[in-house]
């Protein structure tokens, strides 16, 4: 008995819409600053009814949001290393260019813009700074497992000692963001919190 089914050909159309509306969202928001667009804007810019965009999201900071998470977000992910502490290392580089790039004036647009918009601030928060830090802070647990880092460092204090210098350069503009800026931040993070090269357990010899 054949199949009443017909085959899928293509993307479905919901998933074009969808994705022409994170680009929209992201392209206007990135030209225009966040405060200044609108859901009408979007939705006409994808070329979809309003309607349409809001069975997917129930404002503009959501769809914003996802814009930035499903677009942009995989640009500063934790590499892969041998070792945890090479992939932090390794990260903030990315970050470090991340911020240099136009998504790094994007960024600077939306915490600005949160302190006056309360659905933005939240969802900014939960969504892009909390799983970021939640990250950071496991690769912090496995550098400590594997006996690079002191077992007694504050996880989140050592996250903010971190990144706290690149949102502070990125809000404030006190300085370059490069790889001089990163190299001394790191060493500094290394000072504070690395194991002594005497007493990892990895050098001991049986």
């Amino acid at each position: 008995m054949k199949s009443l089914e017909k085959p899928q050909l293509g993307r479905p159309r919901s998933d074009d819409a969808h994705q022409a509306i994170l680009q929209a969202a992201l392209q206007l928001v990135s030209a225009q600053g966040f405060r200044a667009i609108t859901v009408n804007q979007i939705a006409a810019h994808a070329g979809v009814g309003k309607m349409t965009l809001y069975r997917r999201w129930p404002n503009k900071a959501a769809v914003v949001m996802d814009a930035l998470l499903e677009l942009v977000g995989p640009e500063t992910a934790f590499p892969s290393s041998a070792r945890a502490l090479d992939s932090i290392r390794e990260q903030l580089g990315l970050q470090a260019k991340f911020f240099r790039s136009r998504y790094g004036r994007l960024i600077r647009s939306l915490l600005a813009e949160s302190q006056f918009d309360e659905e933005l601030a939240t969802a900014f928060r939960e969504r892009w700074i909390q799983p970021r830090r939640g990250g950071v802070i496991q690769v912090l647990k496995t550098a400590i497992q594997e006996g690079d880092l002191r077992s007694d460092i504050d996880l989140e204090t050592t996250t903010d000692m971190l990144y706290g210098p690149l949102y502070y350069r990125l809000l404030l503009g006190t300085g370059t963001i490069n790889t001089v800026f990163i190299d001394h931040l790191y060493r500094q993070f290394l000072a504070g919190h690395q194991v002594p090269r005497t007493k990892r357990t990895d050098d001991i010899e049986p």
